[in-house]
């Protein structure tokens, strides 16, 4: 987190103007958060990042810092900040708790979309085992068929499309990098450990290794 954020978290008034494209935090914040997430764009679950390039070693003081253009050139992400709650980004546009680093592609389809905490991903209560399933075939998340709650179901579902969970791109990365492991699986074989998706997958190996959860 950047060197004085706790300070700006605290502040009780209106925060500064929130600026996404000379503020001279947003790359320390973005990258910040790519750290607290493991590299992973946080509603989808897509490889974004190497620690080696998010990692605290880039950090001189609470900044993240690279030498030259050149290397800023490399080190950049395909990934923005996103406003969960898009409502907040005019008085509290730098509170921590409403930051997420996500795919740039997730962040431009959701936009000002309204929200529901019931997916947000740092809630103490988001349980997605509970709340969502996982379609192999077609490659998407949906409302678990367990709830019978009609409006839960309607604000999940509004939700999964809010946070881009099977946008095409998303949907398409997901089913190539989990397929070949989940085949398998099936075949009784070893696998690599999984780096992304870890959600699908675990749905799908609990289906496929029942005896094992």
């Amino acid at each position: 987190m950047p060197s004085g954020w706790p300070i700006l978290t605290r502040i009780i008034k209106d925060h500064p103007k929130y600026n996404s494209s000379n503020h001279k935090y947003y790359t320390d914040v973005l990258v910040s958060l790519l750290y607290c997430q493991k590299g992973l764009c946080a509603y989808t679950e897509t490889f974004i990042a190497s620690e080696e390039r998010y990692g605290p070693h880039n950090f001189t003081n609470g900044r993240y810092v690279i030498a030259d253009s050149k290397s800023k050139k490399e080190h950049s992400f395909s990934a923005q900040l996103d406003h969960f709650d898009h409502s907040l980004k005019t008085t509290k546009g730098w509170s921590w708790e409403n930051f997420f680093a996500v795919l740039d592609k997730v962040n431009t389809s959701k936009l000002d979309a309204p929200v529901d905490e019931i997916l947000k991903p740092d809630s103490p209560d988001y349980d997605p085992y509970k709340l969502l399933a996982y379609d192999r075939k077609e490659g998407v998340f949906y409302a678990h068929p367990k709830i019978k709650d009609e409006q839960l179901v309607t604000n999940i579902e509004d939700m999964i499309i809010a946070l881009g969970l099977n946008l095409g791109t998303v949907k398409d990365s997901r089913r190539s990098y989990l397929e070949p492991k989940l085949k398998r699986l099936e075949k009784g074989q070893d696998i690599e450990p999984v780096f992304q998706y870890f959600t699908a997958f675990e749905m799908m190996k609990q289906q496929l290794l029942p005896e094992n959860t």
